[in-house]
């Protein structure tokens, strides 16, 4: 990323030329942009109630100011419909809070990013997509929004080094919102757990690493077989979350969350079953890979047996469900960075009042 500060930019104004500049400012992902003109992110910016100059949040490594007119530079770069703003908005607040440590997530080695889901009436209203394909391509809210964010933590947050210093990357730096598929789930959702109205709609950000799908090709008949099949695939070496701190995300398909509500499973169930029986063998893990647990850690192995489990979080609660894709035995067990923490932040005005739609930004 460029160091060079820049309000206002003139230059040719031919979309070649334009894309050329950003590409060697390192302003870009590698793909073409839309050129963000003063009336493209002054259109944007019709769908939010907050001032221009008004800091959302302060973003590591570098410390960049996030502002209104700033996400919205981004959101235009990325092709963000002006109706994305809201969302882009309440990600970028969550990724800005400290307990998130937005730091870690920019500045590892580990293969990580950003991942937004979206709750609430807005997730539909925007069309933002939680059945088939939710973590793929070909859905135009998921493609811009998730790319909106990647520019906003390059070009705002900044990177270390010429790109970034993550050892093998992450794909989902082009992508990375969704939703939770609330039609098909059987529990209450993400954000309903969490405190909030299920009418109020909400950002819930995670530092998530690469996801690792969980297959039973459609042998398991009952919820105790399919524990089975998730108890065998989540917890393993070189997951770091075995490793302490971390906040596990389990992405159930719709098939098997209905396999465990049938059985008698409510969301805290599985949570409580993963965190007991979920577990690595103590003395399958490497004697060096010991002095990478954190201290907290300890408690769980000091003075144990070779056949004793380690959790892969530090109690049930840590552990986060969701609901999300389309048919199918397929489900996603995702790592989390080591010492973030997710945030879930409400979609609002500027007063703080929670939006039932984005339009009502946009006629106020």
């Amino acid at each position: 990323m460029s160091e060079e500060v820049v309000d206002r930019l003139t230059m040719d104004d031919s979309w070649e030329a334009v894309n050329q500049y950003y590409f060697d400012q390192g302003w870009t992902d590698g793909l073409p942009i839309v050129p963000p003109t003063e009336e493209r992110v002054a259109a944007m910016m019709e769908y939010t109630d907050r001032d221009p100059q008004e800091v959302v949040a302060v973003l590591e490594p570098k410390k960049g100011q996030a502002t209104i007119e700033k996400i919205a530079v981004n959101a235009v770069m990325a092709g963000c419909l002006q109706q994305y703003l809201p969302v882009l908005i309440a990600a970028v607040q969550g990724i800005g809070k400290e307990g998130f440590n937005l730091y870690g997530v920019q500045t590892s080695t580990h293969n990580t990013s950003v991942l937004a889901i979206v709750n609430g009436p807005i997730a539909r209203e925007l069309d933002i997509n939680c059945g088939y394909n939710v973590t793929g391509n070909r859905w135009r809210s998921t493609a811009a929004i998730g790319r909106a964010i990647g520019f906003i933590l390059t070009n705002i947050g900044g990177v270390p080094g010429a790109s970034d210093i993550h050892t093998q990357g992450h794909i989902a730096r082009f992508r990375h919102c969704i939703a939770e598929n609330e039609g098909e789930s059987p529990w209450e959702p993400l954000h309903v757990e969490r405190g909030f109205a299920r009418d109020t709609s909400t950002v819930t950000v995670f530092g998530a690493c690469t996801p690792q799908m969980i297959d039973d090709n459609g042998g398991s008949k009952s919820a105790k077989d399919l524990f089975n099949t998730f108890c065998l695939s989540i917890p393993y070496v070189g997951n770091r979350n075995t490793n302490g701190e971390g906040e596990p995300l389990v992405i159930l398909g719709p098939q098997h969350a209905n396999t465990f509500a049938r059985d008698g499973y409510s969301k805290a169930d599985v949570k409580k079953f993963l965190f007991e029986r979920a577990r690595l063998r103590f003395g399958d893990i490497p004697v060096g890979n010991l002095e990478n647990f954190s201290k907290k850690w300890h408690k769980f192995y000091c003075n144990v047996s070779p056949d004793y489990g380690v959790p892969i979080a530090e109690k049930a609660d840590d552990i986060a469900v969701v609901v999300m894709g389309g048919k199918g035995t397929h489900s996603l067990s995702i790592q989390t960075l080591l010492g973030t923490r997710s945030m879930t932040v409400p979609i609002t005005s500027k007063e703080g009042v929670p939006l039932s739609s984005v339009e009502k930004i946009k006629s106020s």
